[in-house]
Parts: C-alpha cells; structure tokens; sequence
C-alpha cells in the first residue's frame, strides 16, 4: 500500500495529470490545453480546473511532477522555466516532487534551486523508466504525443539513453518535434510524394497534423482539442479546405477521396521520418525489441511497427486502472502517469 497522489506533466502546450489510488491504480486522468507561451496564468488555470473537476483538496494528496514547458519562449532560457513553473505550482500542490535525473542520479526533490538541468524535460525519462521495470529484454519505448516524438531503448531493465539534454536528443535522434496534433504540415517538405510525382508543400501555417489524422478518423474529441491554423472549426469540410491550401488547390478542386488520399499521404511521410530513426536502434539491439507505444499518436507507433515487422505493445496494457477508458486516457498521458507510480515505488 502507497500514500495516494497525483502525477502531473506540466508541457508547453497541455497539462496532464493522472491520480493513482494507495494500491496504485488509476483512478482519474486528464490532458487540458495549457498554452503556456501566454503566460503563468495558463498553467494555474489548468490546474485548477483539473483540481475542481476532480472535486478534490490538493492538500490531501502527494503531487510529482515533471515538466517541458520551461522551454517555451515567455522564459529566457530553461532554468528560469524551471525555477517559475515550479514557484507557481507549490502555492497550490502542497506535497509537492519533482523528478529529477541525469547521468550519476534519479530522484525526486522538493527544492529545484540549481537543479534545472536534472529537472528540465525528463518527462521521457520517467516513461522510459517506468516501462524499463516492466518489461524484460529489449524495447523500444516511442511517445507520439501532439508536439513531439520521444524514442527511448530500454533493455534488460535499464534505460539506455541517446542524451540527457533537448539538445542532445535532437541531435542524436532520441527527441523529434514532430506529433500528431500541433506539427505544421509545412514541415514534412518541401516535397511530399502525391499523386505520383513530389509535390511542393506551401512553406505556409496553413494546416497541422491533427487535420492529416482527423481525417483519417484516428484522433478522439479528448485529444483533438488544439485551435486550428485558421481558426476555423474541425469539420470535414474545414480540414480538407486547410490541407487543400498545402498543396496550392481549393477543396472544390477534387473530390474528398483525393484529400484523404493527400492526408494518407501525410501520414506515410512522417512515418517515414519517425522511422529513419529507429533505424539505428535496431542496428545496435543484439535481439529484436517491442515497440511499447504511449501518447496521442499510439496508432503510428502501430502502423510503424507492421511497416517495419516489428512487435509491438501498447502501454495501455500495464497500466492497472478502473476501467479501460481510464487505461486509454493515461497512456496518452504517460509521463504524468509514470511519475505518479515511481514516486509511489520510491516512497
């Protein structure tokens, strides 16, 4: 038995928290829009209404948290980030930890004075160490969430990591700002393979890839929360207009089968992105891994893993929960779930 508690990704963009119960079962989770870009106010705003939804006293609880948002450009660089999310939060999570880990340590802290390198952007670690101590031989562990991709291996329990930095990831394939809500379509360019020759994309912010996979009916209403490019609403017809744009043609041009073939299109070209690389992962792992899939896009990792003849398994299925759209809505909200159950293990 373990002291109940919240767990809480605090991102640029969402705020995603997960309660476990003293036996350690998900008894509540949610991701909310948390456009912290716009200030502070954001992120207090969120958790409120995550804290008034659930009907709860915060002080009744333990919180952990990890977090990506001191990244986002209202802080002049990560450790400010680190020190403000963290000055905000504590007014209102009373028990409050914050994951911290690099090379020599991982831990939880209450005071984040000097360690914002150890803190800032390990929500991937958490999640990678949560499936570590699941799971035997090699894996694979991939977080398509609405902004980016985390690729992680684990094997034998351990994680092994490609950087600790955003810096190092992105440089060495670990960390890759592409995801199936937020990302401009203009980013998948110049060229996309369409209609049988390479079209040339509109280096414009006309449409994103929650257009590409609303479409293609694979985003739920939960995560599907993100404004548009042009402000406009998300029916068919406006996303199939915003995806017209990117190729240069109005929607009337040609009958809805081509713009679902334009965002199949889309999806194939990220699929080929995300997989040049795990390639090199493959390369090194002495036995064939899983691919254990989390986050908003865990039906890429899915389609990734058939392309590629690969396992794979969702995370979904080690998560213990009250019900099954419990399971869902935490694994797509994996790193706040994951520090939650490692503060319970260490505790």
């Amino acid at each position: 038995m373990h002291t109940a508690v919240i767990g809480w990704d605090i991102g640029g963009a969402h705020l995603k928290a997960v309660m476990l119960n003293e036996a350690g079962c998900v008894v509540q989770a949610t991701q909310r829009v948390c456009p912290l870009w716009q200030g502070l106010e954001q992120l207090v705003f969120a958790m409120q209404q995550v804290l008034s939804d659930w009907q709860i006293n915060a002080s009744n609880y333990s919180h952990a948290l990890t977090m990506t948002g001191e990244l986002v450009d209202v802080f002049s660089h990560r450790a400010q980030g680190v020190m403000a999310i963290a000055h905000t939060v504590q007014p209102y999570l009373e028990h409050c930890f914050f994951y911290a880990a690099n090379a020599a340590k991982t831990e939880f802290v209450t005071d984040v004075t000097g360690l914002s390198k150890q803190i800032a952007s390990m929500n991937w670690h958490a999640s990678a160490l949560c499936i570590a101590q699941q799971t035997q031989g090699a894996s694979i562990v991939m977080d398509i969430g609405s902004t980016t991709t985390d690729i992680t291996a684990c094997e034998d329990g351990r994680v092994i990591t490609r950087g600790w930095t955003d810096a190092e990831r992105m440089a060495q394939g670990g960390l890759f700002y592409s995801g199936v809500v937020r990302t401009a379509l203009m980013a998948f360019g110049p060229y996309l393979d369409w209609q049988a020759k390479p079209y040339h994309l509109a280096a414009e912010y006309f449409a994103t890839t929650a257009d590409v996979y609303r479409l293609l009916g694979y985003l739920s209403k939960e995560e599907d929360i993100v404004p548009t490019a042009d402000g406009q609403d998300r029916s068919q017809i406006a996303t199939m207009r915003r995806l017209a744009r990117m190729v240069g043609h109005d929607m009337e041009d040609f009958p809805e089968s081509t713009w679902h073939a334009l965002a199949e299109a889309f999806k194939q070209q990220q699929m080929k992105m995300i997989s040049q690389l795990i390639s090199p992962l493959l390369v090194r792992s002495a036995a064939t891994p899983t691919l254990i899939s989390m986050g908003a896009g865990q039906f890429l990792v899915e389609a990734l893993a058939h392309q590629l003849g690969l396992p794979v398994q969702s995370a979904q299925s080690m998560i213990n929960a009250n019900n099954l759209d419990l399971q869902r809505q935490a694994a797509i909200a994996y790193p706040a779930f994951a520090v939650a159950r490692l503060w319970q293990q260490w505790h």
